[in-house]
């Protein structure tokens, strides 16, 4: 009986192993990653290169690709965090217009950070049987926050850990644009993925300009 038992739930857990497997060119999807992020336009030369963070899922609008049917369709909702640390240059002259700026005028460094998330239709078109690529573009919320660290005599209890002498940010809607691979890991259902964007703050944040390069896993 306890070999019956036994049979009986390999069989299943095959079963459901098939399921996710088949499932990674369709249903839902879920992935995670990180990498590079360089500034470029307005802000380019304010920012130097950073790292990203990034997660996000969705789900499938059409069958999986077949014969007649060469691409899949998902829609998609992506959270990105970058940050950027602020060039000695920068800082420099944002202290040389901003003289009665305390706090600032006491920063040694600044952390430019962003966080955006947005809604992005993706289409996937099949590479061979191991690899997809994809495109992708959509709008949503964007952030930056900047912050700036140095001395302070404002002591212990007011600034226990972080030296934050001085900071700012503002909200505004934001979009994005970019593609990637997608090459699948055998009998896992995962798969790995590589991806650059373009992502573009609007209104007060209209001059940020931001090209991740990404690597993660995907579901």
């Amino acid at each position: 009986m306890s070999n019956l038992k036994a049979s009986i739930l390999c069989f299943t857990l095959s079963l459901a192993f098939s399921a996710v497997a088949s499932a990674q060119d369709h249903s839902c999807t879920l992935n995670a990653g990180g990498g590079w992020s360089p500034a470029v336009g307005k802000e380019g030369s304010n920012l130097n290169a950073g790292w990203n963070f990034q997660a996000g899922g969705g789900f499938a609008l059409t069958e999986a690709p077949k014969p007649g049917h060469e691409w899949s369709f998902f829609l998609t909702a992506n959270f990105m965090y970058d940050d950027l640390a602020v060039s000695q240059s920068a800082l420099q002259t944002a202290r040389t217009l901003n003289t009665t700026n305390v706090g600032l005028l006491a920063a040694t460094s600044g952390i430019a950070k962003f966080y955006t998330l947005t809604l992005d239709p993706t289409f996937r078109f099949p590479v061979g049987q191991r690899a997809n690529v994809y495109v992708l573009g959509g709008f949503g919320f964007f952030r930056r926050d900047l912050q700036f660290s140095g001395s302070t005599t404002e002591g212990s209890l007011l600034q226990p850990v972080s030296q934050t002498v001085f900071g700012s940010g503002g909200n505004s809607g934001g979009f994005d644009a970019g593609g990637g691979v997608n090459f699948k890991l055998a009998n896992t259902g995962l798969m790995v993925y590589a991806e650059a964007r373009v992502v573009h703050g609007l209104g007060i944040n209209t001059s940020n300009t931001l090209i991740p390069i990404s690597a993660g896993i995907r579901w």
